[in-house]
C-alpha cells in the first residue's frame, strides 16, 4: 500500500514540476519591444503601436417621432367589438458604433361595422448614432386579430399580417416623419 501511494505522491510532484512554468506566464503583458529585425540592413524596426487611449467615435443624439396611419381593409369575420392591433418598427444599424437599435410601437381599434378601420401606431425616439448621416432605419409593420390571445376560444379567428416598408434615412432631428399603410386583414 505504501508503494502505490509514494507512486501517486510521485507522478503528482512530476506533473506539478512539469506545470510550475505554466503558471508563471502571464498572457495579459507584453514583453520586449514589438518589431522586426531586417536581415539585409541589420536594423531593427519598431512596430506602430495600437493606442491604449483610443477615443470612442463621436456620436450625434437624433430625436424625433415616426407616426404610421393605418388604413386597414377587413375582409376576416371578427366580431364588432374584437380588437385589431397594429404595429410598426424601426430598426436602425448604427455603421460606427455598431449599435443596432430596434423601436416598436402599437395601437388598436375595434373592428366595428364597416369594412375598413384606421389605426395608429407612434414610436418617440431618441437615438445615440456614430454615424446618422449614412445610416438607414429599416421599416416593419404588422397588423393581427385579436390582439390580445389567451387560450381556447380567443384563439380563433387569427389573423395575423406583417410586411416591410424598406428603408428610410435616419430623419433629421426633431422631425416627425409620417408612414401611410393600407393593409387587409
Amino acid at each position: 500500500m505504501s508503494h502505490k501511494l509514494s507512486l501517486i505522491f510521485c507522478c503528482c510532484a512530476c506533473f506539478l514540476g512539469m506545470t510550475l512554468s505554466l503558471w508563471g506566464q502571464n498572457a495579459a503583458s507584453t514583453h520586449g519591444i514589438l518589431g522586426y529585425l531586417d536581415p539585409q540592413t541589420g536594423a531593427f524596426h519598431l512596430l506602430p503601436q495600437a493606442s491604449q487611449d483610443e477615443a470612442p467615435p463621436a456620436t450625434t443624439t437624433v430625436t424625433g417621432k415616426i407616426v404610421a396611419t393605418f388604413t386597414i381593409t377587413v375582409n376576416s369575420t371578427f366580431a364588432s367589438t374584437t380588437k385589431i392591433g397594429c404595429n410598426i418598427n424601426a430598426t436602425v444599424v448604427d455603421a460606427v458604433t455598431g449599435n443596432i437599435i430596434s423601436e416598436v410601437a402599437g395601437g388598436d381599434v375595434a373592428r366595428g361595422s364597416g369594412t375598413t378601420v384606421t389605426c395608429t401606431a407612434t414610436i418617440p425616439y431618441s437615438w445615440t448614432l456614430g454615424s446618422a448621416s449614412t445610416d438607414k432605419v429599416s421599416l416593419n409593420y404588422t397588423v393581427q386579430v385579436p390582439v390580445t390571445v389567451t387560450s381556447g376560444a380567443n384563439l380563433y379567428p387569427l389573423r395575423l399580417s406583417a410586411q416591410s416598408l424598406g428603408s428610410i434615412s435616419v430623419p433629421a432631428t426633431g422631425t416627425t416623419t409620417t408612414e401611410t399603410i393600407a393593409a387587409t386583414i
